[in-house]
């Protein structure tokens, strides 16, 4: 029986041209977190996490989900006091990035 393997990409060109984000440190910290049959740092052959330029890559030939690399992102992001600006987005089946809230400007009139 032949492994399917999924991809799943993270866009994070957006905090990156900010100067907001490092995607080496963010691979680093799925490749150091991310668990395979129980065990943190037994990825093996089975997942592979690459970064390149502003994508982050994760192939995975074993049960991984999208929801498992949201939760580390946004571990991620709580980790380095970035949580309060940016968040995790669904782009397509398998393809996410991380993008901005939308912050509108406040009345001034509330200041007083």
């Amino acid at each position: 029986k032949q492994k399917t393997l999924k991809t799943f990409t993270v866009d994070v060109s957006s905090p990156v041209e900010n100067g907001v984000f490092d995607p080496a440190s963010y691979a680093k910290y799925l490749i150091d977190h991310i668990k395979v049959e129980g065990a943190v740092g037994n990825l093996g052959s089975a997942v592979q996490v690459e970064e390149n330029g502003s994508l982050v890559t994760v192939v995975s030939s074993t049960k991984f989900s999208g929801k498992y690399l949201k939760y580390l992102t946004k571990k991620y992001l709580k980790k380095n006091q970035l949580r309060d600006w940016i968040r995790f987005v669904s782009v397509n089946t398998n393809e996410y990035k991380l993008a901005f809230y939308q912050v509108t400007p406040e009345d001034e009139a509330d200041e007083e």
